[in-house]
């Protein structure tokens, strides 16, 4: 509740006051005394110091108390026309000549209606400003001089009533209306209201300044120290009492606030050298109707900077929420991969389900976390789980979070969930594929409804995540197997990324290979290179593993190379213990482009020796180079006894392309 304090300049005043506060409810503490001019000032100061938030008075005591305690607002009991009037039809019994002595929100008050009242009244109404108490006398004298005591009276407060008696004239005292004093008292308690509510946001930014970790600056016009935050006064090794109040530029070395009240243009991660230490500013002027009124900075120490920044990375790494590569880090100058790359580009711009699909080992999570380093989402949490590596039972509880008492074992508080962790960033799902009919429904609904529900909990939390799934399998003929559910297929196959095999792109094998062993290099302070033979060889391998075999090999050949120079007989030793492509009835050379590819390009001539020339039966070219493709396939798949992934790679295509080609070509496998 407010506390107000009414000062009454006289006993009348007193009363009516008394009187409107008992028959009103003001929801505030107002307490009431009579206190005139100097004495009116004391009472003032003794309310303050019992807490009043505002001071009520009227006339010359309202203005003397405003003048002396500036810490205080004063509410003025104003004098309307009304209260004039009532006056005026009092003075009138006693004569004709009104002179009305006040202090200047008295005569204020009766500009403007002083003419109107002396054609309806038949008034002369004469008005004197006193800036002091001890005028009062004199003016009453000099009037009383001037005029004669006959159809002479005197309006005003207490004391020009008593002075006018004293001298034998007439006198009325000037009155306020009860509305008057309602309305000052409702005007005290909303200023009272506004200060406080003032007075809570200035400790509250008070507070924010002395806790947080940037150092604030802030000068006037003339560049003196206003603000200056505990942070500040630890960064530049200045106490406060030795700045606050004083030029920035004397104070504080390099300072550019004077530049910045100068010219009204900001500065944005300037660097600067405060005595030992480093600190990067930021500089803003401030401006008021468009004019520099001042000057604001913000500034942290470089190297705490570099701390916390390591800190958020060690954490953020070991929780796996920071997406570590971006497109960059995609090696590959094949037409294959150039368009590859440029399609995910493309994905990154939007927030559409990702479904990549591609063979293990060719790089899905380099590309997920170069989609998310890329998209508006960059600065939100990256998470990623293989779903294929936690049984049900915990995946559930790692994707959706569990809460408190779930199962035996829950942590106490219960946990997050990975897709909570996610919010506002990037899931990754690896292995899609793997996951069970009760998962795929679980996750279908997440996708659906945005939001998770907690094992064990009946309580839903939004979330804000953008989904990018993959698999090794291909999910179309999960789907029709009735092993994927078709609903949620087709939700996470908004967008659909195909990452080329390693074989599909061998062009590639010999960048790829030089980069890896480069890094080897890096690490162990050696300086091995590739015989031209040698990258001959790795670009003929088939590569099964894709990227991830290469490594593999080449860390083996990073260990047993006996000098700096790695050969073709050293890579074909590395290679005898990896997986064997099987050999189809066909002729299938490795230095080859894979045979699909070479369809399209129209050289089929390398795909069949029994097909080199087109016979004379009319077919098109377009027909014959199907007819080869459907004979191929099926020999292979023949061949593998229906295995088609193991089809797929001796064919030199990836699971996918080798589904679509059986569905367009016809083929029942």
């Amino acid at each position: 509740m407010n506390k107000l304090a009414i000062i009454a300049p006289d006993k009348e005043l007193a009363k009516l006051c008394e009187k409107v506060t008992a028959n009103k409810d003001f929801s505030a503490e107002i307490s009431i005394s009579i206190g005139s001019t100097n004495n009116g000032i004391t009472m003032a100061k003794k309310e303050k110091e019992n807490g009043a938030e505002v001071i009520i008075s009227r006339g010359g005591t309202a203005i003397l108390i405003r003048n002396e305690i500036v810490e205080i607002p004063v509410v003025e009991v104003e004098v309307t026309a009304f209260d004039l009037i009532y006056s005026f039809n009092n003075a009138r019994q006693w004569g004709k000549k009104i002179i009305i002595v006040g202090f200047e929100n008295v005569i204020n008050a009766i500009r403007g209606i002083d003419h109107v009242l002396e054609d309806m009244s038949n008034l002369e109404i004469i008005t004197e400003k006193v800036d002091a108490e001890y005028e009062i006398t004199g003016i009453v004298k000099k009037n009383l001089a001037k005029f004669g005591p006959e159809n002479l009276v005197f309006i005003g407060g207490k004391l020009v009533v008593e002075k006018a008696k004293e001298i034998g004239c007439h006198a009325v005292v000037l009155q306020s209306a009860p509305e008057s004093v309602i309305r000052a008292i409702n005007e005290a308690i909303r200023l009272a209201r506004t200060i406080r509510s003032e007075k809570a946001r200035t400790n509250q930014f008070k507070t924010i300044l002395e806790y947080i970790s940037d150092g604030v600056l802030a000068v006037n016009s003339r560049g003196e120290v206003t603000v200056y935050n505990k942070a500040a006064e630890n960064i530049i090794g200045v106490a406060k009492l030795n700045i606050l109040g004083r030029p920035a530029q004397e104070v504080i070395q390099n300072t550019r606030m004077h530049e910045v009240l100068e010219t009204g243009v900001e500065e944005v991660g300037v660097l600067q050298e405060i005595g030992n230490t480093t600190i990067v500013t930021n500089r803003s002027p401030i401006l008021v109707d468009n004019k520099t009124v001042g000057a604001v900075a913000t500034f942290q120490n470089v190297t705490e900077l570099q701390q916390m920044e390591q800190q958020v990375r060690r954490k953020l790494s070991r929780r796996g929420l920071m997406a570590k590569w971006n497109f960059d880090d995609i090696i590959g100058k094949s037409p294959v991969m150039k368009k590859t790359v440029k399609r995910a580009l493309k994905f990154a711009e939007v927030e559409n389900t990702i479904l990549l699909s591609a063979e293990t080992g060719s790089g899905k999570e380099i590309f997920a976390q170069s989609i998310h380093h890329r998209s508006k989402r960059k600065n939100g949490p990256f998470v990623a789980i293989n779903c294929a590596a936690l049984p049900e039972t915990l995946l559930e509880g790692e994707l959706f979070g569990y809460a408190e008492g779930a199962f035996t074992g829950a942590v106490k508080g219960g946990k997050s969930g990975l897709f909570e962790l996610a919010h506002g960033g990037t899931i990754f799902l690896d292995e899609i594929g793997e996951i069970s009919k009760h998962m795929q429904t679980l996750f279908l609904r997440v996708l659906q409804e945005k939001e998770v529900r907690r094992v064990g909990d009946d309580r839903v939390i939004p979330i804000d995540v953008r989904v990018i799934a993959a698999s090794n399998q291909d999910l179309g003929i999960l789907v029709q197997n009735s092993k994927f559910r078709a609903d949620l297929y087709y939700r996470i196959n908004v967008l659909n990324l195909e990452i080329p095999p390693l074989r599909e792109r061998r062009e590639d094998i010999p960048l790829l290979a030089s980069n890896i062993l480069s890094n080897f290099n890096k690490r162990s302070m050696i300086n091995l290179t590739f015989d031209p033979q040698a990258l001959k060889v790795l670009k003929s391998y088939f590569w099964p593993g894709n990227v991830r075999q290469l490594e593999n090999v080449l860390e083996r050949l990073f260990v047993i190379a006996e000098d700096n120079v790695i050969k073709g007989n050293d890579v074909e030793n590395a290679l005898s213990s990896e997986p064997k492509a099987a050999k189809p009835e066909f002729n299938y050379s490795p230095d080859a482009m894979p045979a699909l590819e070479n369809i399209k390009t129209n050289r089929f001539s390398k795909i069949v020796n029994s097909k080199t020339e087109t016979p004379e039966t009319g077919t098109t070219k377009e027909g014959l180079l199907s007819e080869i493709e459907k004979e191929t396939i099926i020999n292979v798949l023949n061949e593998v006894n229906g295995r088609k992934q193991e089809a797929a790679h001796i064919l030199g295509i990836s699971s996918t392309t080798l589904w679509r080609r059986l569905k367009k070509l016809g083929i029942n496998a």
